[in-house]
């Protein structure tokens, strides 16, 4: 039994009626099990994180897209995090009796359907179709020569790896202070491996964060990104007020993958034995 995981954010992290009525479409999916879900006002996104067989992945993120492009628009969209879209990425994972060859198959199909939509899809990471997209970040910076939908802009669609999504908030408001720190830790900036960074200012908490995404935890992981931030915080005289963790960490999903592919599989058995007793029953009456 297949399992995968995926981990959409959605360009609406404010309006918590737009929010349910996006979590609603995914709720009846038969075989999808909902993990997480969060919402940040200051980056007006949210990050919902389910696990489910290969049919169930492609159907809740075709309802997750088709309402996202109902209810919301970009052009009325503010917030400090980057988006290209409604539904900004959309990522599928592999996870329990999955390859990464199997992830990149259904990002295609599930790409392709939502195409369909009339709404334009990039593939990035495994699924990438061109090599300077292979980057989700190359992806942000080329968008302005990328055709998109009127309100819907377009979506990014990925198979990758897992990762974590990490926050760390300073003790400061001077956003010019995150970037700074974002800089020297960011990996292609010559800090820690696996480690893509930005530097914003929340508004609604009058602080400044350090916004990560740890794409290779087994190497480098929270706790390293939260030691080296505070050393080098702490060396230009500021301190790190809390981190924050967006999802769940992959041991968790591997967890909950296992259980829910243990769990398809006997009601599948309890099934087919209900339907044998069943035949073997219309045979005696016959």
């Amino acid at each position: 039994m297949q399992i995968f995981e995926s981990v959409p954010n959605i360009s609406e992290g404010r309006d918590r009626q737009k929010i349910e009525a996006l979590l609603d479409v995914l709720r009846p999916i038969e075989n999808l099990k909902i993990l997480d879900h969060s919402s940040d006002p200051d980056h007006n996104r949210s990050v919902f994180t389910y696990i489910g067989t290969r049919e169930a992945i492609l159907a809740a993120g075709l309802a997750l897209v088709k309402k996202a492009a109902e209810i919301l628009d970009l052009n009325s969209h503010t917030g400090v995090h980057p988006r290209l879209g409604v539904v900004d990425v959309l990522p599928v994972v592999p996870v329990f009796q999955s390859t990464m060859a199997d992830a990149v198959i259904l990002a295609h199909q599930l790409g392709e359907s939502i195409e369909k939509f009339g709404i334009p899809v990039v593939f990035y990471e495994h699924s990438a179709l061109r090599p300077e997209f292979r980057n989700l970040a190359d992806v942000r910076r080329k968008s302005y020569n990328i055709k998109v939908h009127k309100t819907a802009g377009l979506v990014c669609v990925g198979a990758r790896d897992y990762l974590i999504a990490y926050n760390i908030n300073l003790a400061v408001a001077d956003v010019s202070t995150a970037k700074m720190l974002a800089g020297k830790i960011r990996e292609s900036g010559g800090g820690l491996r696996g480690v893509k960074a930005l530097g914003l200012y929340l508004k609604s908490r009058g602080l400044a964060q350090v916004s990560m995404n740890l794409t290779e935890p087994g190497v480098t992981g929270p706790e390293e990104v939260y030691a080296r931030v505070k050393t080098l915080a702490e060396e230009a005289g500021m301190l790190v007020q809390e981190e924050e963790l967006v999802g769940v960490l992959p041991a968790l999903v591997v967890r909950e993958a296992q259980k829910l592919s243990e769990d398809i599989e006997a009601k599948i058995a309890l099934l087919k034995k209900h339907g044998a007793v069943e035949k073997a029953e219309e045979e005696k009456h016959n």
